[in-house]
């Protein structure tokens, strides 16, 4: 079916339509006809003893797609771990499968979902095995996170493939005590291949510089090099010749004068001493995040602080003997990369203005990531979350930052603006990045994607939205604002919160996101990278935690997210999530050949996309809706913003709306016939 759109403009000159509204319908009605034929294909999930809705133990930390579209999926798990209903038997040891503390799982899947192999790191410590971060790389699975085996009692270690005992490490003489053969607590880093198999490990361990009185000697105490929080992501990048980047939280604490040490692979060859900035008050924790660099023989090149120094925070002793300002935490989130390698990292800073005493002596307040980029706060709701994006070389210099900006109402402390900066993604020469923020049509509050806040987030001005998700789009080169788009209002959702990483392929962009006011159900929203809405993939589940979505050039989307009941994809495609009150790892994959395509983007249609007559287009009154093939399963009516305004049940090759009570302007019809989605653009007009 063809659009003739010119002499339909003409007509509509003796309707005496405005300028405005005429140049409305000339853009719009050059978006193209959507059709979707996407399915799920399959879910799986895993879970285990231990967690709650507060306290997961079951969860997915990354996921990836290698070249051939098999998928691997890192995370963490509680005791007596099942995937999909069956005990995971890793070990011929019972005691170490049923134990009940959290454990890591790493796992691959083909293309139809089969699990190919599973590999365990767990030990009989609670929270010490962490997963943090895993990627691929020229044919290398990399993991890395935190294990150990601590404290004098009967501990073990599997690490992998192999049950380490207490026994064996006293048996071997103390000088050859080495990780994973000693007990300590460490961060690992893993290389397997795409089979499984185990290439190399190397292990950290952080000494603080904090001396302790022991006898006649002096100890240190001994960490992983990085937060022991099961939930603070740590990125890791792995370049072309092998390098490792790592952005990991750090607390630190003693006087400036004694170092903090790494030793890799307890190794006295490789042992690095960092003498950092911050108090001379001993005791207190300092807080900041490290940039790590590792040569592919696994020496330390580099370790950064990246937060400098600060400026306009206030201690309760005014600076008095630091060097630098230690009132805050920093979170480094999300890491993507391009084929130059350069590091796109985000993250945020939270301030301990509460926690700590501290306050603003002045505005603006800078955080410094070198003496030339810094983050700033101009307003008093930008003390609760300030949110960055850097980008790295893999000589560890910035090579621009940007932020977005806070802006609260001036008397109203419950009007203070709170956005927020997730996960992102690199592709094309830009940079997405999700969050959400508040959307009060105020013009004292808000939120903004540039430092001369002319761009204002801002929802639909008809409702009242709590929060508004978004993907917001930089340039990769200069680090400037380009685009952005927004969560539409679909159900009548109130507040659209999405999932933490974005996926971009093809000039679009996914992210899960709740849909439904009042519900728990979320759904793939899909943006052009323009960010313009084009379509949402619901499906249904009970009370979960929003995920990620991953994605490759065939046009198949990974979901992942933390569910406490079952989730229902599909009639075909069900997570049954059978352990009541415990949290469940679930992942699914949906399939859209068009994916794999360009989308068409805003300047073109596709004519004959499906055989769907509407007429008479503009109407007044009636609207006949007519499939010259399949019958119609259902019709939906929907605002410009993808509101549902009415929804029908059709089985038949016909349809009549009655559009007499619909305020004038430009709607979407969207039908579906055996599964094919196909939108028409309508106009209402008055009698």
């Amino acid at each position: 079916m063809k659009h003739h759109f010119l002499p339909f403009i003409s007509r509509f000159g003796m309707l005496n339509l405005s300028k405005k509204f005429i140049a409305l319908l000339i853009v719009f009605f050059t978006f193209p006809t959507a059709s979707a034929q996407g399915e799920w294909k399959w879910a799986h999930y895993w879970t285990g003893s231990g967690g709650n809705y507060n306290d997961i133990f079951n969860n997915v930390t990354n996921t990836a797609f290698d070249e051939e579209g098999n998928i691997y999926v890192y995370g963490t798990m509680g005791g007596n771990a099942m995937l999909d209903g069956e005990m995971l038997m890793f070990s011929n040891n019972s005691d170490v499968i049923t134990t009940s503390e959290q454990s890591i799982l790493l796992a691959k899947f083909d293309t139809l979902g089969t699990m190919q192999w599973y590999r365990v790191i767990k030990c009989n410590s609670d929270y010490l095995s962490v997963p943090k971060w895993m990627t691929l790389k020229s044919g290398r699975i990399y993991i890395t996170g935190m294990t150990g085996m601590w404290g004098d009692r009967n501990y073990w270690l599997y690490y992998i493939d192999t049950l380490i005992t207490k026994e064996d490490v006293l048996n071997l003489p103390e000088s050859e005590r080495k990780p994973p053969y000693k007990r300590s607590c460490w961060t690992f880093f893993s290389q397997l291949d795409l089979d499984g198999n185990r290439i190399e490990d190397h292990f950290a361990e952080g000494y603080s510089r904090q001396y302790y009185p022991h006898g006649n000697d002096s100890i240190r105490s001994v960490d992983p090099i990085y937060s022991p929080e099961r939930y603070t992501p740590t990125p890791m990048h792995v370049d072309e010749v092998g390098c490792v980047y790592l952005f990991a939280r750090f607390d630190y604490k003693g006087e400036e004068e004694d170092p903090y040490t790494i030793v890799i692979d307890g190794d006295s060859s490789r042992t690095y001493d960092l003498y950092l900035p911050g108090s001379g008050c001993g005791n207190s924790y300092l807080h900041n995040a490290m940039f790590y660099k590792f040569t592919p023989n696994w020496e330390l090149e580099f370790a950064k602080l990246m937060v400098q120094n600060t400026e306009g925070i206030a201690t309760p002793w005014d600076l008095a003997g630091d060097s630098i300002n230690p009132q805050y935490f920093i979170y480094p989130e999300w890491l993507s990369y391009d084929q130059e390698d350069n590091m796109y990292v985000s993250g945020y800073v939270n301030l301990l203005l509460s926690v700590s005493g501290a306050s603003l002596h002045q505005y603006p307040v800078h955080i410094y990531f070198d003496s030339l980029h810094y983050a700033t706060i101009d307003d008093q709701s930008g003390t609760r979350r300030l949110n960055f994006v850097l980008k790295y070389n893999t000589d560890g210099d910035i090579l621009w930052c940007n932020q977005i900006y806070t802006k609260g109402h001036p008397t109203n402390f419950e009007q203070l603006s709170h956005g927020e900066l997730y996960g992102n993604c690199y592709h094309n020469n830009s940079m997405y990045v999700t969050g959400r923020g508040c959307s009060a049509l105020d013009e004292n509050v808000g939120i903004f994607f540039d430092s001369t806040c002319t761009i204002r987030l801002h929802g639909p001005q008809d409702i009242d939205r709590t929060n508004v998700g978004f993907f917001v789009r930089y340039d990769a080169t200069t680090g400037s604002y380009v685009n952005h788009g927004v969560v539409p209002v679909i159900e009548g959702n109130s507040s659209a919160t999405p999932g933490p990483v974005p996926a971009v392929i093809n000039d679009r962009v996914f992210a899960l996101s709740l849909y439904k006011q009042y519900s728990w159900d979320p759904a793939i929203i899909q943006w052009s990278t323009d960010g313009d809405f084009i379509s949402h993939i619901p499906f249904s589940t009970g009370q979960s935690q929003l995920g990620a979505v991953n994605a490759n050039q065939n046009g198949k989307l990974l979901v992942d997210f933390a569910a406490f009941s079952p989730v229902t994809f599909s009639d075909d495609v069900v997570a049954e999530c059978d352990n009541p009150g415990g949290s469940h790892a679930v992942f699914a994959l949906y399939h859209d050949p068009s994916f794999a395509e360009p989308y068409v983007g805003i300047n073109h249609y596709v004519e004959d996309v499906a055989s769907i007559k509407v007429w008479p287009n503009p109407t007044n009154n009636i609207l006949y809706v007519e499939s010259d093939s399949s019958p119609i399963d259902c019709v939906t009516i929907m605002d410009l913003n993808g509101r549902i305004i009415m929804k029908e049940k059709v089985g038949d090759n016909s349809f009549v709306v009655n559009a007499a009570r619909l305020p004038a302007g430009l709607y979407l019809l969207e039908t579906v016939c055996k599964g094919a989605r196909t939108v028409e653009k309508f106009v209402k007009v008055d009698d």
